[in-house]
């Protein structure tokens, strides 16, 4: 049976619940895609105030209801820990992009490996999805890192039409 997109899929981890953006969290949503360390690899443009955070959260709950992107933010119920997400969703062609950001002071203690677990095991086995891509800075060696120990492999055929700097890995889902 297909998932309904009717109730937010909140995901457990050991260490970190992942579960739907509220209003409330604009402040650290904010802190989070304002932050030059965090998106130094990022091209695209840094919000800049509160209101640009409720109109993301905004636009993360329409295009949820339109079963385009399911966008979480991970906490370990003391703070929120930085978000993932899965956008670009077809259903009809099982296929969607993963993207993830992380507070400095929690890279490199295994939090987004946990969520990406939960997020790819949900995509296979919920949305039944085939092919999940990630776009990341070549530079980005954590990003890549991680995407290799998720089995997604390095597409060097391929290039991102709007970065040159980035690079393409992919995950096939095989039964």
């Amino acid at each position: 049976m297909a998932f309904n997109f009717e109730t937010f899929p909140v995901l457990q981890t050991p260490r970190v619940t992942l579960r739907a953006l509220k209003l409330d969290d604009a402040e650290p949503l904010l802190a989070l895609r304002s932050s030059e360390e965090i998106n130094k690899f990022v091209i695209t443009k840094r919000m800049q105030n509160l209101e640009e955070a409720k109109d993301f959260i905004q636009t993360c709950n329409a295009l949820y209801k339109k079963e385009k992107r399911i966008f979480w933010v991970l906490t370990n119920q003391v703070e929120i820990l930085g978000t993932i997400v899965l956008h670009q969703i077809s259903l009809a062609r099982k296929y969607a992009e993963i993207g993830y950001k992380l507070k400095t002071e929690k890279q490199q203690k295994g939090f987004m490996s946990e969520a990406m677990t939960a997020v790819l095991n949900f995509g296979i086995e919920q949305l039944n999805l085939k092919t999940i891509e990630a776009y990341t800075h070549k530079n980005n060696l954590r990003s890549i890192a991680l995407l290799k120990k998720h089995h997604f492999v390095f597409q060097a055929h391929r290039k991102d039409p709007s970065f040159e700097h980035n690079r393409i890995f992919k995950r096939e889902i095989s039964l």
